[in-house]
Parts: structure tokens; C-alpha cells; sequence
């Protein structure tokens, strides 16, 4: 299985424990609030993907000579919009903060930023899956 393909099938798992999460709501306390931990854990793998497709595009697109760039995430954020890969480094470098706060569940605040990323990173990253299958940027 190729990186773009782990990646759509990551997004429809999102997307799916989203629509589980939305359509559940309020129906039973602890069946959502499984439901939540299931969304920011598929938002964890599918943001760990999304870029790491971005580096692996980048390092064969744009630095054909070195196999392996040394960026840090910002950086690769802002070199995959220069590239148009993505439309804006800024809402990765917010799925990348989330990402970090939601290793520590028990902050609630921390689960509810990841879950709210993770709405955002559904749009974002079938834009990526789109210009990843095009071949743009």
C-alpha cells in the first residue's frame, strides 16, 4: 500500500468516527466520549501520515540529491505551501501543536483542541491527497 493510499483510507477513518461522533452526540455520556478518543487518536495517525507524505514528496520533488531533508515541521509546512502542496503552512502548524497536547489526555482542554483539529485536518488533507494524486505543487 502506498503513502497516498494509507492516507485517503486515514481520512475516511476520521471522517467516519466524525460522522459517529456527530450522529451519536448526546444519545449516551460515555459512548461519546469513546467516540472522541477514537477521532483524536485516527487525528494522531492521520496527521503523523500527512506529513510524512509531504516530506517523501518534497524530497523527491523539490531535492531530488538528498533522500532525506532535514526540516523541521514548521519549515516543512512553509516549503510545502511554497511548493503549493498545501494552500497554508499555518492550520499544519496548528494540527502539529494539537497533535503534541493530545499525547496528554487528561487535560481536557487537550482532547477537545485535537478533536477540533481534526475537523480542519479532514479538509486540509484531502486538499494534500489531491495535489499528492495531481502531482501539483
Amino acid at each position: 500500500m502506498t503513502t497516498r493510499e494509507r492516507l485517503q483510507d486515514a481520512l475516511r477513518s476520521l471522517e467516519t468516527a466524525l460522522r459517529l461522533h456527530h450522529d451519536k452526540a448526546g444519545e449516551d455520556r460515555e459512548l461519546e466520549l469513546a467516540l472522541q478518543d477514537s477521532v483524536v487518536q485516527r487525528f494522531e495517525y492521520t496527521y503523523e501520515l500527512a506529513w510524512n507524505a509531504m516530506r517523501r514528496w518534497i524530497a523527491e520533488n523539490d531535492h531530488p540529491q538528498a533522500a532525506e531533508p532535514v526540516y523541521s515541521r514548521k519549515e516543512l509546512f512553509r516549503r510545502a505551501a511554497r511548493l503549493g502542496l498545501i494552500p497554508d503552512p499555518i492550520p499544519w502548524m496548528e494540527f502539529h501543536a494539537a497533535r503534541n497536547v493530545s499525547a496528554h489526555p487528561y487535560e481536557k482542554s487537550n482532547a477537545r483542541r485535537a478533536f477540533q483539529a481534526a475537523r480542519e485536518l479532514v479538509k486540509e488533507g484531502r486538499v494534500l491527497l489531491e495535489r499528492l494524486e495531481a502531482g501539483d505543487g
